[in-house]
């Protein structure tokens, strides 16, 4: 199935994804792409980390029994691997194999809001061009770190709310090339975006459950999936001025269905996860 024209056609690539026998993804709740093309997909069943090829040919899986919601995964420019724990209140930096190279928080330690310390309930981390990491704390804080390359916490901000700077829930982070952080309020219907210091910029407020964000830094383009109130995939310029959607339905056929994460790869194609019914990956190849 072919959706959009012009600079935004792309082929509809059903079943992408192909797992071993006995092999289960349930609910593929992110997605990241390494500079070589292998999508890394972390999924809340048995197997969290889940690597495929570009084409979807299953490569490897890694960091069963260690992971318990794998909410977030992050490639940075070295190809190092970001994993956030929604459950455990961590996020690890592993090689491409999973190997720990660095851990932020304690492992399963909460800490509530009153005290403003890293983490509880942690759901998405981003890596700014200078190297800083930026962690939305998530479920239970409401609130977004910002961390040196080596761990060291430099700032924290946010509060409960539906004003300028509060969050409802900071599902996601993303940073574009000038260092602007970009923070999925999905509980608000909100993306509202911030300088690096975390001072309040604006707000982009025409959306129902903003679940996902990814940016694309060299063509000055942010990629966004809602759901499932609101089925929809938007690409955006850095002004939210939307240059091309795709709703939940094309042509009469079912495309997108509570859709939680979407990333793209350097050759402009897109992946989307979706959880809960369908717990599938849809591809879609630019043409």
């Amino acid at each position: 199935m072919i959706v959009g024209s012009g600079d935004f056609k792309y082929e509809l690539i059903e079943g992408w994804g192909k797992l071993p026998e006995y092999f289960e993804m349930d609910d593929p709740v992110d997605i990241a792409v390494t500079s070589q093309g292998r999508v890394y997909v972390t999924s809340r069943g048995n197997h969290p980390v889940i690597i495929f090829d570009r084409e979807g040919n299953f490569i490897s899986c890694w960091g069963e029994g260690h992971f318990g919601d794998p909410h977030g995964v992050c490639i940075a420019p070295d190809d190092s691997v970001f994993i956030t724990d929604r459950v455990y209140n961590t996020v690890e930096k592993l090689t491409p194999g999973g190997k720990n190279l660095m851990t932020l928080g304690t492992r399963g330690a909460q800490y509530p809001i009153m005290l403003r310390r890293p983490f509880c309930q942690p759901t998405d981390l981003a890596v700014s061009p200078s190297g800083d990491l930026y962690v939305c704390d998530g479920y239970g804080n409401y609130l977004v770190h910002r961390f040196s390359a080596d761990g060291k916490l430099l700032k924290t901000w946010g509060e409960p709310g539906s004003g300028p700077g509060q969050f409802a829930l900071p599902h996601r982070v993303g940073i574009d090339k000038k260092g602007v952080v970009y923070i999925a309020d999905r509980n608000a219907d909100r993306i509202q975006l911030f300088s690096p210091d975390g001072e309040f910029i604006t707000m982009w407020t025409d959306f129902i459950w903003p679940q996902d964000l990814y940016i694309d830094r060299e063509n000055e383009l942010v990629y966004v999936v809602e759901s499932p109130q609101k089925s929809r995939l938007t690409i955006r310029d850095f002004k939210g001025k939307i240059v091309w959607a795709l709703g939940a339905t094309h042509r009469g056929k079912t495309i997108l269905y509570i859709s939680h994460t979407v990333t793209v790869d350097s050759r402009g194609d897109i992946y989307v996860g979706e959880i809960v019914k369908t717990k599938r990956i849809l591809k879609f190849v630019k043409v």
